[in-house]
């Protein structure tokens, strides 16, 4: 009798706890001083109660001290500013990773083989065209490193500029 009152206490309890606590979206108290970039990634997910996927070897790089009130994600990105890597939130959290500049890196490598395949185009054409891949590459790499994140409207414009070559194509 007594076992299944502890197996029905224990029961009961666990019907009663959240899946995973979500991650608060609103501003909070950061305090994370400059220190290795994983070891700021943990404390920061301590400090806010969010889960951050994403990769972990990012022991060689060093993130900014970061003290103040920010949401989750703001700090997030202001860990990632100078390292090249990109911060999102999730459904679940938090996410460090490269997405969007492999995206870039995917349609323009598309778009070169594409430009490289149509042989009836004129050279100057083939060369705005590749610069303009070559500009959109740097953008996403250079937002990503100084901002921390590449936001909607920049994402928007890669798709737009990359669509109209492609059209033209």
């Amino acid at each position: 009798m007594m076992r299944r009152l502890s197996t029905l206490f224990v029961l009961c309890a666990l019907v009663n706890l959240p899946a995973h606590a979500a991650c608060p979206r609103e501003p909070q108290a950061i305090d994370l001083p400059a220190q290795p970039l994983d070891e700021a990634l943990e404390q920061l997910a301590v400090q806010t109660g969010c889960t951050i996927e994403g990769k972990r070897e990012l022991a060689r790089l060093r993130a900014s001290s970061v003290n103040g009130a920010y949401r989750p994600e703001e700090a997030l990105w202001a860990l990632l500013q100078g390292t090249g890597w990109e911060g999102y939130t999730t459904d679940e959290g938090l996410e460090v990773s490269k997405r969007q500049q492999r995206w870039v890196l995917k349609q323009t490598a598309d778009l070169r083989a594409r430009i490289e395949e149509h042989t009836a185009l004129a050279p100057d054409t083939r060369r705005a065209y590749l610069e303009e891949i070559d500009a959109v590459e740097r953008s996403a790499q250079a937002l990503a490193f100084e901002q921390g994140f590449i936001s909607a409207a920049e994402q928007a414009s890669y798709r737009r500029s990359l669509s109209a070559i492609r059209d033209a194509l």
